[in-house]
């Protein structure tokens, strides 16, 4: 009845074995998240071209100028709800622009302050008395964007600044317009 087990160690060559098999699936899972959150972070940024300062209106023709924040620029960060709102609809235009040579293109002006951000931050306004005005401007000491309507969109024509678009709806609409799905 009383039958002794006997229990094997288990080999170095067994322990190494999976020992191994661990580390290529925890890379492995590693490798999928950080592909994952890189190709979220990038898709709006590496598809609009960017400009900074003077370039804004100095563009050929007729264009737009998406003005956003990639990190926020008020206390609250709604402008960064916004923006999510808004990127599908950037994205559709940014593609419609690829595969159309003859559609108004669209540039980002990004407002972030800090090292590496365009130098755009000086366009910000704050205040209650003060708002967005960027119709008529002709350079960029001209155009002020008060904080709480970023993001927005600028149609520029002949280097002056026609148009401004302030709310979501409004952008979706002069978007959907551009590429003519609605009149």
């Amino acid at each position: 009845m009383n039958r002794v087990i006997n229990k094997k160690k288990p080999s170095h060559r067994v322990i190494i074995f999976w020992s191994i098999i661990a580390l290529l699936t925890l890379t492995f899972i590693g490798i999928v998240i950080f592909r994952f959150i890189n190709t979220r972070e990038a898709s709006l940024s590496d598809n609009l071209i960017n400009l900074k300062e003077e370039q804004l209106l100095n563009q050929e023709g007729t264009y737009y100028i998406y003005v956003y924040s990639r990190i926020g620029v008020t206390e609250n960060k709604l402008e960064l709800d916004k923006a999510n709102e808004l990127e599908i609809s950037i994205d559709k235009y940014i593609t419609y622009v690829k595969n159309h040579s003859n559609a108004d293109k669209i540039y980002g002006m990004v407002v972030d302050s800090g090292t590496g951000t365009f130098g755009n931050y000086s366009r910000l306004v704050d205040g209650d008395s003060i708002n967005t005005s960027v119709v008529g401007a002709t350079k960029f000491d001209d155009l002020w964007i008060h904080k709480n309507d970023i993001p927005i969109l600028i149609k520029v024509e002949g280097k002056k600044v026609t148009k401004a678009f302030l709310t979501s709806n409004d952008i979706r609409k002069e978007l959907d317009r551009a590429m003519g799905i609605i009149e």
